[in-house]
């Protein structure tokens, strides 16, 4: 009896076997060993590996606040230099305004002492000057368009030379929107309170000062009266034409 296979059948057959390993406990139990030895492995190697980087970075942040304390240090005595040459030079400074406000006083000690020695001079030599008093050397120097420097000499001539007191006026005469105003120096110089200035001399006084003339004000004269407390009646009483040097 002849048997018949079918090619389908075949590969249908074939298709459904199922593979089958065959396995024994020993064998098992070393794939499970082998497993875990690999894990062990493996962690281990994280940890050196892990161990290794946290050295280093231990090592690197040591470096770094190492780093730190010295730039710390160097900023501090950068800002200690700092602080030293501040003071210095904050010294220096007002040892150099100390010094300039000193050769500026000498200065003006010094041109008042050639002024009092011309005004000795001159007193000396000039036998025309009048009796009693009188008034002289008028300058008026422009500072800015309504500010102007003034300088003016009170005299004295008498028989008995001493010492007197002197009461002096002074005014500024000039033109306003069309009218003639006369403004008293006490209103244009913030260094004079009040009207009479009180002088006392000898021989003679200089005067200065600084004039601010207001808005719209053309002046055109300085009128100054001298006048002994003890009179009443000025014994000098004149106008200078109003002459500003630039």
């Amino acid at each position: 009896m002849r048997r018949t296979f079918n090619a389908g059948t075949d590969a249908l057959m074939i298709e459904n076997r199922r593979l089958v390993i065959h396995c024994t406990i020993r064998q098992f139990y070393g794939w499970v060993g082998a497993i875990l030895v690999l894990l062990a492995g493996a962690v281990l190697l994280g940890y050196f590996y892990a161990d290794g980087a946290l050295s280093q970075y231990k090592k690197n942040s040591q470096q770094l606040h190492s780093r730190l304390s010295g730039l710390e240090e160097n900023l501090a005595a950068s800002q200690s230099t700092v602080t030293r040459l501040q003071l210095s030079a904050e010294v220096d400074t007002a040892a150099l305004e100390a010094t300039r406000q000193q050769l500026v006083e000498l200065q003006r000690q010094i041109y008042s002492r050639d002024q009092e020695l011309k005004l000795y001079r001159e007193m000396l030599q000039d036998n025309h000057q009048p009796n009693g008093l009188s008034a002289s050397d008028l300058q008026l120097v422009k500072i800015s368009d309504r500010r102007f420097r003034y300088h003016w000499v009170a005299r004295q001539k008498i028989d008995k030379v001493k010492a007197l007191r002197v009461n002096a006026k002074l005014w500024v005469m000039g033109r306003q929107q069309g009218k003639v105003v006369s403004l008293p120096l006490d209103l244009l110089d913030v260094e004079i309170n009040a009207l009479p200035i009180k002088l006392r001399l000898k021989y003679f006084s200089i005067n200065r000062g600084v004039l601010q003339l207001p808005e719209g004000f053309a002046p055109e004269s300085v009128r100054v009266m001298l006048r002994y407390p003890w009179m009443e009646q000025p014994q000098f009483d004149k106008k200078f034409v109003w002459l500003a040097e630039e």
